[in-house]
């Protein structure tokens, strides 16, 4: 994945495990990179990867993520292939406005006096990237 201008993250995948937790999103990381997969193919991934999972492990995880509408799945012959919902970027950005919309919601104007608050610390330049990335968003949301 190519680092994005605007964030520093050291790890990016840490934001997205707190929705899906470890294994959920390792599933996704596989799916977002191999897409169509299906069941025996994210097994095989992972387990490549020092896991020691079983097949219906990865199944049940496969389900509930098309449950929660982050896969989509269609039926080939005996097998189900499973494609991502949305890119891996898009997972994020739509994670990210359900927690600020979270924090609006639970704390709404002390949760914009704390952003704003910490918005004097950054940097002018990274600023301006974030102008960019806002108005970036906002021409894709228009789409």
């Amino acid at each position: 994945m190519p680092e994005s201008k605007y964030t520093k993250v050291k790890n990016p995948s840490k934001g997205l495990e707190k929705f899906l937790g470890e294994l959920q999103l390792d599933v996704m990381e596989v799916v977002w990179e191999f897409q169509p997969v299906n069941v025996s193919e994210v097994l095989n991934a992972l387990n490549q990867q020092q896991r020691n999972l079983a097949y219906t492990t990865v199944m049940t995880i496969m389900s509930r993520l098309a449950e929660k509408g982050w896969l989509i799945s269609e039926k080939r012959g005996r097998a189900f292939f499973y494609r991502a919902v949305h890119s891996r970027e898009e997972a994020e950005a739509a994670a990210v406005g359900e927690v600020v919309r979270a924090l609006l919601e639970d704390f709404g104007d002390l949760a914009i006096a704390q952003f704003v608050k910490e918005l004097d610390e950054i940097d002018p330049n990274h600023l301006s990237c974030l102008a960019d990335l806002t108005h970036e968003i906002e021409q894709n949301d228009d789409k």
